[in-house]
């Protein structure tokens, strides 16, 4: 059996589903259940309303008049007759159907406002169905209100005891309305509910199905296009991104993307150089060591001297290899440590000082403040420093100026010579790998200065001095 597929599209629109019909749900059990809440208050309410006005007149009535032997006689037309409380069920407006009866202690029904077949629905039904014990803590618990049911249908009544001048009970006022039409506008209300919750719903899922879509429709094709940046294909898809986090990641993929294609496209030019340039002297020495060999070779000594020499550039240049491999690798960590900035530059003069007095060049130092600390790897920035020299001792006439100074918090280091200067068209890439301008040897040292410095967190630059000669400068 396939499983299927989980997809964010699917995640957020069952979510989305899942939140809504939650909702929904709570929304429709609340309102009902505050609607009956409601409905029971009104009808407690209007059922206490009504029985203060009944009381009234009944009260009045059986003052004026002495019905204890009527009722003994049971003489129900009379008492029906001198009973005329309509009057005050009608003069008072009340939303519910409110009916009323007088009843005896045992149930039985003494005086009905209705109709004969209403009150045998009364007497066989609605009295039959409401508890003895119900009645008889009527007197206990004032405005008590009783629920029921009876031939299908859910009553709300109240019961109240009836005395006589004397204080001697006759019976019960039972007041009671049928909850038919109250149950009746809450269906009506709870349909009309339900069109807005489906509305809503519609409405709802719409909105979620264009939000999934928007999401993961861009997602889809950022996918697509980090496989094609697996297969090295670097061209980025046309994707309408918006302004949120899924266009900044496009944004941010396509930059990678560009970045990718420029490494891939330097690590080809950097095979090809150094391949080049490991050809060359292996071919020297190659040539010269079968010569030798085969005795075609007159003067050995010097043939020997080109195979140390050449073996010596080779050594030299698989060396600056394998060092720029492990800068970029970061196989070598960076042991960062407080050094005296003068100390560090008159250190790294020291080292390159036989090479200037050899080809008669003068470096001199310049520098704000002694007490001044430079956070470095000193071994491996020593070696950024002494590369850019080394690169300005071979083009400079006379002298090379070196100034440290702090501007806005950082350290700079500018190096300055008085040669002739950079090319324009060997500025913008005098620090790739295997670009040798013109007098240059490899092409790694300046390549080698910017990594290490870049490592670092710095920033390297070079241009032309306005004076004469190039311009190197060093941020960190």
């Amino acid at each position: 059996m396939i499983k299927a597929r989980k997809t964010i599209k699917k995640s957020i629109f069952l979510s989305q589903i899942s939140v809504v019909l939650a909702v929904l749900l709570t929304t429709v059990i609340a309102f009902n259940i505050c609607l009956s809440l409601y409905i029971r208050s009104q009808a407690k309410k209007q059922l206490v309303a009504a029985a203060a006005v009944l009381r009234k007149f009944i009260a009045t009535d059986l003052a004026d008049l002495n019905l204890e032997s009527s009722l003994k006689k049971e003489d129900r037309e009379n008492l029906k007759a001198v009973l005329k409380i309509n009057r005050a069920l009608k003069q008072t407006q009340f939303i519910m159907d409110i009916n009323y009866a007088i009843i005896g202690k045992n149930k039985n029904l003494i005086y009905n406002l209705h109709s004969s077949e209403d009150s045998q629905t009364l007497k066989e039904e609605i009295l039959p169905a409401l508890k003895q014990e119900s009645i008889t803590s009527a007197e206990a618990v004032k405005n008590r209100i009783l629920y029921f049911s009876a031939s299908g249908k859910s009553y709300a009544s109240m019961v109240y005891p009836l005395k006589l001048q004397n204080n001697k009970s006759i019976g019960y006022l039972f007041l009671y309305s049928d909850l038919a039409q109250s149950m009746q506008l809450k269906s009506t209300i709870n349909i009309i509910l339900a069109g807005i919750l489906l509305l809503a719903a519609a409405m709802a899922l719409t909105m979620s199905n264009a939000l999934s879509r928007k999401i993961s429709n861009p997602i889809s094709q950022l996918s697509k296009f980090a496989q094609n940046i697996g297969n090295r294909e670097y061209a980025a898809p046309e994707i309408n991104f918006s302004d949120d986090e899924t266009g900044e990641l496009g944004r941010t993929m396509i930059a990678m993307s560009e970045k990718l294609s420029a490494y891939d496209n330097t690590m080809k030019t950097f095979l090809q150089n150094s391949s080049h340039e490991l050809r060359t002297p292996l071919m020297s020495i190659q040539g010269y060591a079968e010569g030798i060999k085969y005795g075609v070779v007159e003067n050995k000594d010097k043939a020997v001297e080109i195979i140390i020499d050449e073996s010596k550039r080779l050594s030299s240049l698989v060396e600056d290899l394998l060092y720029l491999s492990k800068i970029d690798t970061m196989q070598e960590n960076l042991n960062i440590e407080a050094v005296n900035a003068e100390n560090f530059l008159r250190s790294c003069i020291e080292r390159i000082r036989g090479i200037a007095l050899y080809e008669n060049r003068n470096i001199r130092l310049h520098i704000d403040n002694s007490d001044s600390v430079l956070n470095i790897d000193e071994e491996k920035f020593s070696r950024s420093i002494l590369n850019i020299l080394a690169n300005s001792l071979r083009y400079a006439k006379e002298n090379i100026d070196i100034f440290f100074s702090i501007e806005d918090s950082y350290s700079v280091i500018k190096i300055l010579d008085d040669g002739s200067g950079l090319e324009e068209e060997d500025i913008p890439r005098i620090f790739d790998r295997f670009y040798k301008g013109k007098g240059g040897k490899y092409g790694l040292g300046l390549a080698i200065a910017k990594t290490i410095v870049e490592k670092h967190k710095g920033s390297i630059t070079a241009e032309n001095n306005p004076q004469g000669g190039a311009y190197f400068k060093i941020i960190l």
